[in-house]
């Protein structure tokens, strides 16, 4: 019971800190199932990242089902995607209620810029972090290129991920 408890409180802390969402989150993640609760190893949460890429749906709740799984069963699964859904469902329902009123005020603008570029910073530290762990090579740089070039093209991100793949079997 205790473990289903920390699930829920660990995975509540990256949901209510999720702001940016997506990639941004990852750095959040690990620092709960890697150095926080040491559910996971730096190389099985690196593993776990690679092998999601290629599963449908949000890296939180992947990440949320396989620790809450790997850590209680399914209601491990339960407590752990409760926690990283519980603050954002009512983060929305507030921010519903008053967002007419604060999208007029410049520092709302302003906390929402500044939110905007610490994502960025997120997602550039992340992004190094990733790149510190692939088996560069030629053929992964021509990926890398056609990748960024598709989506600069506005190639649908979905079709570049899944031609990657395919890339990837042929030329690595």
């Amino acid at each position: 019971m205790k473990n289903i408890i920390v699930l829920f409180i660990a995975f509540f802390r990256v949901g209510a800190l999720s702001i940016g969402g997506g990639y941004t989150l990852i750095p959040l993640i690990e620092r709960e199932v890697v150095f926080n609760y040491h559910w996971l190893t730096k190389d099985e949460f690196l593993e776990i990242l690679g092998i999601t890429q290629g599963i449908p749906g949000a890296i939180s709740m992947k990440f949320a089902t396989y620790t809450g799984y790997k850590e209680a069963g399914i209601f491990g699964v339960l407590a752990a995607n409760i926690g990283i859904l519980l603050p954002p469902v009512i983060g929305v329902m507030i921010l519903y209620s008053v967002f007419n009123k604060l999208s007029v005020n410049p520092g709302f603008k302003a906390f929402l810029t500044g939110i905007k570029f610490g994502t960025i910073g997120l997602l550039l530290a992340f992004a190094m972090e990733m790149a510190k762990s692939a088996k560069w090579g030629l053929n992964g740089v021509l990926i890398l290129i056609l990748s960024f070039l598709s989506l600069y093209f506005k190639i649908h991100p979905g079709l570049v991920i899944i031609l990657s793949g395919l890339l990837g079997l042929v030329i690595l």
